[in-house]
């Protein structure tokens, strides 16, 4: 794409525009098409006579040209379809999969109209976070699909944490918390062969509150959601975050393809928000308080109940009790 190499050769330096023209083979007016549409989305692009033009600040989009700049992935992310709003990203990736897209395209939206959770319908998604959908097609058993809940929970972790330096934390099994309000989930859905139940491919679905203004989130989540920029008092580009979570998501990928899940439930345990912490948890139409003290090998959570036995929680909604 002509902008992607535009700002490429000018992120570091001044480049001329007669190098400018030579690298692209676009003519004088096209350059100038370019670099006036890149100013008109935010791109600080300043011009000297003799020396050419350089990028001085870039905005906060998430423009597949944007996000692949500097993308150091090899499949995750080869494909990236950008919309100015969506249903869901979900529902859009389903559509790719019934067009044969390849593993690793990525659907993102600057905001949704009906997101979806594990637990709601309808999540708010307005501008200003990251609302995407990976396409994935791993060649495991259907039951072993749910896993990649765990691997996403964790790279979100490892690069808001790792990273970034903010104190993010995992709450079993798909939410990131930040001082114990949630600021990322992820809805892992299964897309299976109408004819042989074979799973043909998995959608990991991810929404993380970035740059939200507080106006923007309603009265009644205020008390249960948070945003990057409120927790660290500061506005981070998403297509940085973004690119760092697809290269650490895509490490962790190919650790869960080759067998190397335990890895990646160690990190959990790492960068867990929930060991330790005394939970509710709603089950099958029941509620049970206990003590959350880990995770088995296979993503399992692990509860002490109050007689001191020990429960495993396969499925649904832990609240973390303060």
């Amino acid at each position: 794409m002509i902008r992607k190499k535009i700002l490429k050769n000018i992120e570091d330096t001044y480049t001329t525009e007669q190098e400018l023209l030579k690298s692209l083979d676009i003519t004088h007016e096209k350059l100038k098409e370019h670099i006036l549409k890149l100013k008109n989305v935010g791109y600080k692009i300043v011009y000297d006579e003799e020396k050419g033009y350089k990028l001085q600040e870039t905005p906060d989009i998430l423009a597949p040209y944007e996000i692949s700049r500097g993308l150091k992935t090899e499949k995750i992310g080869n494909s990236i379809h950008f919309y100015d709003e969506l249903e869901s990203t979900n529902d859009t990736a389903k559509k790719f999969v019934k067009e044969d897209a390849k593993e690793g395209t990525v659907i993102i939206a600057e905001k949704q109209t009906a997101g979806r959770t594990r637990k709601y319908d309808g999540w708010v998604s307005p501008e200003g976070g990251i609302y995407m959908t990976i396409i994935l097609r791993p060649d495991v058993p259907l039951i072993e699909a749910s896993k990649l809940t765990i691997v996403t929970g964790v790279a979100i972790a490892k690069t808001l944490h790792d990273k970034f330096g903010i104190n993010a934390g995992i709450k079993w099994p798909n939410d990131i918390l930040i001082n114990d309000k949630k600021i990322a989930g992820i809805l892992t859905e299964a897309v299976t062969n109408y004819s042989t139940s074979e799973l043909e491919a998995v959608l990991v679905g991810i929404g993380i509150d970035v740059n939200i203004e507080d106006k923007d989130i309603p009265e009644e989540l205020q008390d249960v959601a948070t945003t990057v920029k409120k927790e660290i008092n500061e506005e981070l580009k998403r297509a940085d975050i973004l690119r760092v979570f697809l290269y650490i998501f895509e490490e962790l990928y190919e650790e869960f393809k080759n067998g190397n899940f335990k890895y990646i439930v160690s990190e959990w345990r790492r960068l867990s928000s929930t060991t330790g912490n005394r939970v509710k948890v709603y089950k099958n139409g029941r509620v049970l308080f206990a003590d959350a003290v880990g995770i088995t090998n296979e993503g399992i959570l692990i509860v002490e109940k109050d007689d001191g036995k020990l429960e495993k929680i396969t499925s649904g909604e832990v609240e973390i009790l303060k």
